[in-house]
């Protein structure tokens, strides 16, 4: 087959939703754990979490004023105000035996648990005072205004997180403010990253004349850190098939993926292929996209193998698009791709060199006005040229069907992952 393939190139190319099909249904989810939630920043809930408590735990005041009957305020206006007598006064954070009595009001602090007997909070600025304590209102306020009830954000026992939910900062505080100490979330998937290739030089060392530096890896490895994932690995690899099948057998042993770039195409001294072939189940060998057309996809067991092109755009492409949302998938993110996308109106005509493929165009993004953000295309060939990414913001998607984008044509960006 391997043999074949160098002869005739990729006579027969999977889409590449096909590819995501047959990837995505090889993937088993991986076991959970225990972690502290002050700790868990990024991780995926492994299960849907519920309330322990209400939310507020009680009534409190949502305005600093006074607590009142709102009966006690009706008909109150600037020229003919309501009177009740102060009897006393509440903080946030204290617990107060105090009750209210027709005719009466309470000093309430914003928080502030409210007084039995009350039923509704006049604002502060809405009221005057004098030395005797007597009380001037001067807006009436209807039964439970400026009164956050117990209960009102978040009632006990309702789920408040969904399992496959990816931790920011924000559902930490929710989590902390029902006293969850700890959460399951799903185990980060271990991944190996290698690169391939006899030209491949290691930063820090001198260059030959025609050998280059290792990008790759440190591309992938930070790649999979920001989709979620456990580098435990990473190292460059010469084109020795020995060398190949021995680390791709070593990795597998500890990893739940195993990523090579390099050595993936129909070129002589790509062996990745063939060995990957010999030791695992090939699930895809060869892709309609443009950059990324001879990645490789396989599994051995509950393992994931991916073969990246070496060329940099390409490898972070075919990242992006199969390993990153596999690596994601195994973690039962509910968001498989967590790239942010926005609507963006294309400066010029962009067309393309042959339909049936995916083709990735990558752009920057000026916003013209308040509502209206242009896309420049930065390049749409060139799977070598590092600098189209880094000047870009993010990929327009060109289907398979189209014969391009007309300038002024509404496209969907999808922001470069960070």
């Amino acid at each position: 087959m391997v043999e074949r393939l160098r002869k005739i190139g990729f006579a027969k190319l999977t889409s590449v939703e096909d590819a995501l099909e047959k990837l995505f249904s090889n993937i088993k989810f991986l076991e959970g754990e225990s972690i502290e939630t002050p700790k868990a920043l990024n991780r995926i809930i492994s299960d849907d979490i519920k309330s322990q408590i209400n939310v507020p735990g009680f009534d409190k005041s949502a305005m600093d004023g006074y607590a009142v009957f709102a009966e006690d305020t009706f008909g109150a206006s600037t020229s003919n105000p309501k009177y009740v007598k102060k009897v006393g006064k509440i903080e946030i954070g204290e617990d107060s035996d105090l009750e209210l009595k027709k005719g009466e009001a309470i000093r309430i602090s914003t928080g502030a648990m409210i007084p039995n007997g009350a039923d509704a909070v006049v604002k502060i600025e809405d009221t005057d005072i004098d030395e005797n304590d007597k009380i001037s209102i001067f807006n009436p306020v209807a039964p439970g205004k400026n009164v956050a009830k117990e209960g009102e954000d978040i009632q006990k026992g309702n789920v408040i997180l969904e399992k496959g939910t990816e931790l920011k900062a924000e559902h930490i505080a929710l989590l902390c403010s029902q006293g969850i100490d700890k959460i399951e979330v799903r185990k980060k998937p271990n991944i190996s990253v290698f690169a391939t290739g006899d030209e491949l030089v290691e930063i820090g060392n001198p260059l030959g004349k025609s050998q280059i530096y290792n990008s790759n890896t440190p591309m992938i490895a930070n790649l999979v850190r920001t989709y979620g994932g456990e580098v435990v690995l990473e190292t460059t690899l010469k084109d020795d098939k020995s060398i190949i099948i021995q680390n791709l057998n070593e990795a597998l042993k500890n990893s739940d993926i195993v990523l090579f770039t390099g050595g993936t195409s129909v070129g002589t001294q790509d062996y990745l292929p063939e060995v990957v072939n010999d030791h695992a189940e090939i699930l895809t060998h060869g892709v309609a996209m443009r950059p990324g057309e001879p990645i490789l996809m396989a599994h051995k067991n509950d393992k994931l193998i991916f073969c990246l092109p070496g060329t940099p755009v390409a490898a972070y492409v075919g990242f992006i698009k199969f390993a990153g949302p596999a690596l994601r998938k195994m973690m039962d993110a509910k968001n498989t791709d967590p790239r942010k996308e926005l609507i963006a109106e294309m400066d010029k005509d962009i067309p393309v060199s042959r339909m049936g493929y995916l083709h990735y165009l990558r752009v920057q993004l000026e916003r013209k006005e308040e509502d209206k953000i242009i896309a420049s295309s930065v390049r749409l060939k060139g799977s070598g040229i590092i600098t189209s990414l880094t000047k870009s913001d993010g990929i327009v998607e060109i289907s398979k069907e189209q014969e391009g984008i007309k300038a002024g044509e509404k496209v969907i960006v999808k922001i470069l992952p960070s």
